[in-house]
């Protein structure tokens, strides 16, 4: 542990974190009245489709029941007080990133940063544009930092209580599986070294509150659907690959040069299917998943191996390891999934891991955003329009994929180096 800051020095990252977290304050709120992607219309009918009707009802995966009761409230909340849905919405995006900024500061503090750190999330464009757009991947980010923050010690009370957030993450978006995957592959680990069961504990509420909605949905649906209503959450989880089924949706990752010399000229990039077999009787679909829980197994089974690292590391490596890994190495990837996992790139940039390791990130970052505003972005007008041109020029977004597949091997390697020793 690094000695304390001196006074003065406290005082300037104090001002600094003010400064710069009402600079970005006042960036984001007129954010709030821009619709940003098509899918915020999707959003409302969602929420609108459970408030008529019920959510078990209305459900079809995608997304998880916890979201989709988010929609619900925002949904209600703006029929309510008569507002538009979209800065509604937008406004519990805002509730969200202003909790995931506190508890960067506090997990900065915590592994001896400095907590100025936590700017580089709360002002790059990059996040910047996912709020801009109207992503929610701030929701169930919040809550995986907290469940990492509330991780202070190896005991049962703490995997316990981390393991609240974690679960209700865990019933929001897809992102999160890999999460439980990790968990349950250290207390695997864990138990067989020491025979000691506590990390399970970790996974206890997340078991409970998809118990908890399996029952609510047979309950509904059972009258209507027999036992056929037991398959109905279960298969949105088992599916959830299968609702894009592309080799690449938009993320600039490994497969985006592959599908970009495999589509024909004037095709989307996500018009090549990850069912293509990349090896005799093997789909690149499996042959993907397969490296993906190979090297998130391996790395979590070696992390959880070093006894001498705090408990709090151990974890913000495991999930930031399989948050980089998945959305570059799986297929059907989309252009905001790495989201989680350049939050935990912030923590990895402030700590003591390789020099190759921040300016990777700070170039994927970069990546990331010329990416998805040439994609997407609108506001301002003159940005958006500069950057969409210049994402139409041929190679453009496939020079973005190839600098930012190059990134992601330089950090993946510094991950697995700094805490595989």
């Amino acid at each position: 542990m690094a000695p304390p800051p001196p006074p003065a020095a406290r005082r300037s990252v104090t001002m600094l974190l003010t400064i710069g977290g009402l600079i970005g304050l006042l960036a984001r709120c007129p954010m709030l009245f821009y619709m940003g992607m098509n899918d915020m219309n999707v959003y409302h009918e969602w929420g609108q489709s459970a408030l008529e009707s019920s959510l078990p009802s209305t459900y079809h995966g995608i997304y998880f029941p916890v979201q989709y009761q988010v929609f619900e409230v925002c949904t209600w909340i703006a029929a309510t007080s008569g507002a538009d849905f979209v800065p509604v919405l937008k406004l519990s995006n805002l509730l969200f990133d202003v909790g995931s900024f506190g508890l960067l500061v506090l997990l900065l503090k915590r592994q001896g940063s400095n907590p100025a750190y936590a700017l580089l999330y709360w002002l790059h464009p990059w996040f910047l544009s996912i709020f801009s757009l109207g992503y929610i991947d701030f929701q169930f980010t919040c809550f995986v930092l907290l469940s990492i923050y509330l991780l202070r010690q190896e005991t049962a009370r703490d995997y316990i209580l981390a393991g609240v957030p974690l679960g209700v993450a865990f019933l929001m978006k897809p992102q999160a599986q890999i999460l439980l995957i990790a968990s349950f592959v250290y207390f695997m680990v864990h138990y067989a070294r020491t025979r000691n069961a506590w990390p399970l504990g970790l996974m206890a509420f997340p078991i409970l509150l998809f118990i908890g909605y399996e029952v609510y949905f047979t309950i509904s649906l059972f009258s209507a659907a027999g036992f056929d209503a037991l398959r109905k959450l279960p298969s949105s989880y088992l599916n959830v690959t299968n609702v894009m089924p592309a080799l690449n949706a938009q993320i600039p990752n490994i497969w985006y040069p592959i599908a970009y010399f495999m589509k024909r000229p004037g095709d989307r990039i996500f018009a090549i299917s990850d069912q293509i077999h990349l090896l005799p009787g093997i789909s690149a679909k499996y042959l993907a998943a397969a490296v993906v829980l190979g090297l998130v197994g391996l790395h979590v089974s070696r992390v959880a191996r070093r006894g001498e690292l705090p408990i709090r590391d151990k974890f913000v490596s495991m999930f930031g390891f399989a948050t980089v890994a998945v959305p570059f190495l799986m297929t059907s990837a989309h252009e905001n999934h790495l989201f989680l996992g350049s939050v935990f790139l912030v923590l990895f940039t402030a700590g003591r891991l390789s020099l190759p390791l921040r300016v990777a990130t700070h170039i994927l970052l970069i990546m990331q955003f010329l990416n998805i505003y040439g994609l997407y972005g609108r506001h301002p007008y003159w940005l958006g329009r500069l950057l969409r041109d210049a994402y139409e020029v041929k190679y453009v977004p496939l020079a973005y994929s190839l600098i930012s597949v190059a990134c992601f091997v330089v950090i993946l390697r510094s991950i697995w180096r700094g805490h595989n020793r």
